[in-house]
């Protein structure tokens, strides 16, 4: 659907639609009554030094489960050292504190 409005009457539509954290289209719709839009609460802007950080913690999980699942599906379950795991997990939990600390200002 084509309609015509002025410049300034379209920017107030966006700024509504993007205050209302909808697509333009959305916005329209609702206002046709046509669909009830559910409102969402925008995602929050992460620092990407903090998305990167998680994600090595991430991939340092990510190694355990596989060596674990190896070593199940392999019929060495009995073989896993219970403490080796143990301290692997304390490491990665001390890595996500540190994390947590540095982008809450508790670790400056």
């Amino acid at each position: 659907m084509i309609f015509r409005c002025t410049p300034s009457e379209k920017a107030a539509l966006v700024a509504k639609a993007h205050a209302a954290g909808l697509p333009n289209a959305t916005l329209m719709r609702e206002a046709l009554g046509l669909i009830e839009a559910r409102r969402r609460k925008p995602a929050p802007r992460v620092d990407p030094k903090l998305t990167f950080a998680i994600a090595r913690v991430g991939g340092n999980l990510n190694q355990l489960s596989r060596w674990i699942n190896g070593s199940v599906k392999s019929g060495r379950a009995s073989q896993i050292d219970a403490l080796k795991v143990a301290t692997q997990l304390v490491v990665i939990e001390r890595q996500m504190a540190q994390i947590v600390a540095a982008h809450t200002g508790g670790g400056e």
